[in-house]
């Protein structure tokens, strides 16, 4: 039978011995409703879901002979992990999230053994306010994306980043745009440090990974 090309296929492989996919989210600030958040958990999730399907909407043009439902078990075992403790992650910097999310790994036995734990999503009270004011109806009715609109992103943080001593530039995370969220799994699913993706922002949004 022929098989998904690329990284769903290792995102398939990978789940014959994990039940799911998908990022650790961090919530760091509670300035807004359990309401407005869980709001903005949707909308990511939206994000994924559509650079994941148009992505297999492409393989399947390319007459691949994939079965489609290969495509909607992948997503099915999709789920974002949300950490959500006001008492402790309130304000909490990212040197702090990243040692609580290298601990959870580490109890688990996961240490760089899937995407799920290499890196963790952070959203703090700046990336919050980008994300606010918009819908997963809105994402779906978009039939292209406009320079002009609004840059929404959250911060994704890897677990025991190699960082150059003689390259302060990148800082072990970095600004993520959530269109590209997807994207940026793919460029982690072989080993790949984060840096790699770092050194592709360029002047499109100074400052965020746009893929």
């Amino acid at each position: 039978m022929p098989r998904p090309s690329g990284s769903l296929w290792e995102l398939l492989d990978k789940l014959k011995s994990h039940p799911s996919w998908g990022y650790v989210v961090y919530r760091t600030t509670y300035s807004e409703s359990d309401a407005h958040f869980s709001s903005v958990i949707k909308y990511l999730e939206a994000c994924i879901k559509k650079s994941f399907f148009k992505e297999a909407a492409e393989c399947a043009n390319e007459s691949t002979g994939v079965d489609p439902a290969i495509y909607e078990g992948i997503w099915a075992q999709h789920s974002l992990t949300v950490m959500e403790d006001a008492t402790r992650f309130d304000g909490a910097s990212i040197d702090l999230i990243r040692a609580h999310f290298e601990g959870w790994v580490d109890a688990q036995g996961q240490r760089d053994k899937f995407n799920k734990y290499r890196m963790c999503i952070v959203i703090d009270e700046e990336c919050l306010q980008t994300l606010l004011g918009t819908s997963v109806e809105a994402l779906e009715q978009e039939t292209e994306y406009h320079e002009d609109d609004t840059i929404r992103f959250v911060k994704v943080v890897e677990a025991w980043p190699e960082l150059d001593e003689n390259d302060d530039n990148f800082p072990g995370w970095m600004k993520c745009w959530s269109r590209v969220l997807w994207d940026l799994w793919k460029m982690m699913c072989d080993g790949d440090e984060m840096s790699l993706s770092w050194d592709k922002i360029d002047d499109f949004c100074p400052g965020v990974y746009c893929g």
